[in-house]
């Protein structure tokens, strides 16, 4: 296996806390962005206001709006409403919200970030010494030719 395909071996450390599945959550915490050991901290999921009230310190509508603002940053709207240079695609600001109103609770949005893409045409120019329009054109006359699929 080579390195970027060798699957990692994650430790995961029970909550050092009591821990109900129906009145509670966990989150898995670790130090820096791969770690080898993760901690299961508990999280109260309140049902009444009073429950919130009694551990959050707010109206349960309040908690619920946190949450919904938390996640509604997990779509990648850049992908679908910007350029590559910042700008907004025509239709962008639709797309964007279209991707939010297709977003499903605890599924992660999975994509292809345009840094990378740039970065995978330039080292294409480069290799190939064409633009990618020059590409595109060169894979349309082979496929005319019939030598592509």
């Amino acid at each position: 296996m080579s390195e970027k395909t060798e699957k990692r071996e994650i430790v995961y450390h029970a909550p050092v806390i009591d821990y109900n599945n129906k009145t509670q959550l966990t989150t898995a915490i670790g130090y820096g962005r791969k770690p080898d050991e993760k901690y299961e901290i508990v999280w109260d999921v309140p049902s009444t206001d009073e429950e919130c009230q009694a551990r959050y310190d707010c109206e349960l509508r309040v908690l619920i709006e946190a949450g919904v603002r938390q996640f509604s940053t997990r779509p990648n709207y850049q992908d679908v409403g910007f350029d590559e240079d910042g700008n907004l695609k025509p239709d962008g600001h639709l797309e964007m919200q279209k991707l939010a109103d297709g977003y499903k609770v605890g599924q992660r949005q999975v994509g292809v970030s345009q840094k990378a893409t740039v970065q995978k045409v330039k080292k294409a120019e480069a290799e190939l010494d064409m633009s990618l329009d020059e590409m595109v054109k060169k894979m349309a006359e082979l496929k005319a030719q019939g030598l592509l699929d």
